[in-house]
């Protein structure tokens, strides 16, 4: 069974929302969320995030995939303020780590290999409380 599910009052961290990255050769765009709410870790573990514990928070990392398992191109997941207008290309490299927002994400169940389970996958993102990004101005010395 799948289903769409917003998670609120998340913290963001290392969002990779502007452009994909690709960590292992797969491209993908890519969101931290974070909360020290226990009641938020028990929310994101239902929908198949995998949940840790680190400084204190409670951390995972949701995903979207560039291209799907059949080989079609995926759009990026839909990003917008709290007002609910899209943010620009530029306007999502500005989202800095400490951001606040929801998430919807997409939940399915999953059969393979003998193995099963509930995963999740990211479809969109708002921004309801924006830290700008500023990129450190570091001279690098060898």
């Amino acid at each position: 069974m799948s289903s769409t599910v917003i998670i609120r009052d998340l913290e963001f961290n290392y969002p990779a929302l502007a452009s994909p990255k690709s960590p292992f050769g797969t491209e993908q765009w890519e969101i931290q969320v974070a909360t020290t709410d226990p009641d938020k870790k028990k929310e994101l573990e239902a929908v198949g995030c995998k949940v840790r514990e680190k400084d204190g928070k409670y951390v995972t990392n949701i995903k979207r995939k560039t291209v799907s398992q059949k080989g079609d191109a995926m759009e990026p997941p839909k990003v917008v303020d709290g007002d609910k207008k899209p943010l620009t290309k530029a306007e999502l490299a500005k989202i800095g780590n400490g951001s606040q927002g929801a998430v919807k994400v997409f939940t399915y169940e999953w059969n393979a290999g003998g193995r099963s389970g509930t995963s999740c996958m990211l479809t969109d993102v708002q921004i309801t409380d924006l830290v700008v990004y500023e990129a450190e101005n570091v001279e690098e010395e060898f």
